[in-house]
């Protein structure tokens, strides 16, 4: 490996040196900002310093393709195949020990800069964004760094979505009972309304209310009020006796929304005592954990571990129009290998309920990435 230092004004500048010496394939082990001694203290000189790296011998940048062509006439493809993935495991090991010792950024590129300053942007996890980065770098080596923005942006998303699990057409159906669980304040009942009017309006299908929330006599009007617009049934549940009398009553429905009470499950005490309300009909249930997308990500890790003990099918997201970081989807999608299928992003019923596949869902988190 050639190691070598650079200095320069500006980063594109000390970039520049570093490609026309050590070649594309260069990487950045790291970056920092110095400054000349000046005239006695004073009229310091600001400088971008850099430490960049090769494998083997530097390839100039001015090297012609006819020369490229000459260098590799005669081998065998296959020895070449071998090669360049002896050269890439060599560089993803080189990465992966530089990624624990200095910043993400400082590492690669000044092309793939753009993309991990997004990610960071919107909050993403370390740890995901160092296998995004190092993904990243892997595509622009083997494309020799003549990829375009539109391209890196393209596989970085799809790579984050292959990071991700996917709310599966086999799991949209067939679950007559979808259970919501979540904290107090977070738009459980709203959220639950929404649901159910998709199921009328796109569906046709006769639905149902069962409440839990006894703790609030508001959220019993509110769902009151909802159930009344849909001419739906709605029945209040005070015991589990109540809850297997109300699931008996509507087996003739199609599809039975429970709304659970809003309690503060950072105490997992909480959890254990809805547990023996929601556990009946597993085959033909889907439980839904709703947080909000405002929340502290620290406090968020907390309910979800809380709620171990307990089947979730997946997050719903509230209150996502409320924030410019969505990176917290993201992240807790990919830590607990949960699927989104829907957020919620305003007040109105049913229209900000939004359906999305994982595709469509890391596409929201980034739409204002542009190129």
């Amino acid at each position: 490996m050639k190691v070598k230092k650079y200095q320069a004004a500006s980063m594109p500048e000390v970039m520049k040196k570093v490609r026309a010496e050590l070649g594309p394939q260069a990487v950045i082990l790291q970056s920092k900002t110095v400054y000349s001694r000046g005239i006695l203290g004073l009229f310091k000189k600001k400088n971008i310093e850099v430490v960049a790296a090769t494998e083997g011998a530097a390839t100039p940048v001015s090297e012609t393709p006819d020369t490229k062509r000459s260098v590799v006439q005669g081998k065998p493809a296959l020895a070449m195949s071998h090669e360049l993935k002896s050269e890439m495991n060599d560089m993803k090991k080189m990465i992966k020990e530089l990624q624990n010792s200095t910043a993400s950024a400082a590492l690669y590129p000044e092309e793939l800069q753009p993309a991990i300053e997004q990610l960071t942007r919107q909050g993403i996890t370390k740890e995901l964004i160092d296998q995004t980065a190092s993904h990243l770098f892997e595509k622009w080596h083997i494309e020799k760094a003549s990829a375009t923005a539109k391209q890196i942006k393209e596989w970085t998303l799809l790579y984050l979505k292959s990071c991700l699990p996917d709310w599966k057409a086999d799991q949209k159906h067939n679950r007559k009972y979808t259970y919501l669980l979540g904290p107090t304040g977070v738009g459980k009942t709203t959220t639950i309304a929404k649901l159910a009017s998709k199921q009328v309006l796109e569906s046709n299908q006769k639905v149902a209310f069962i409440t839990t929330d006894t703790y609030r006599i508001a959220a019993i009007e509110q769902l009151k009020t909802y159930s009344g617009l849909l001419n739906a049934p709605m029945k209040v549940a005070y015991s589990m006796d109540d809850m297997n009398q109300c699931i008996e009553e509507f087996r003739v429905i199609d599809a039975v929304f429970i709304d659970t009470a809003g309690r503060n499950y950072l105490d997992n005490q909480y959890v254990a005592d809805l547990r023996p309300l929601i556990g009946q009909k597993p085959a033909e249930s889907a439980h839904f954990l709703v947080l909000s997308a405002t929340a502290k990500e620290e406090d968020l890790h907390i309910i979800i571990q809380n709620f171990s003990s307990v089947k979730i099918d997946g997050f719903i997201f509230t209150k996502v129009d409320e924030t410019r970081t969505k990176g917290t989807l993201i992240n807790l999608m990919y830590l607990y290998n949960k699927p989104v299928p829907f957020i919620s992003n305003g007040q109105n019923v049913p229209e900000d309920l939004l359906g999305f596949s994982t595709e469509q869902l890391v596409k929201y988190v980034f739409k204002d990435w542009e190129i």
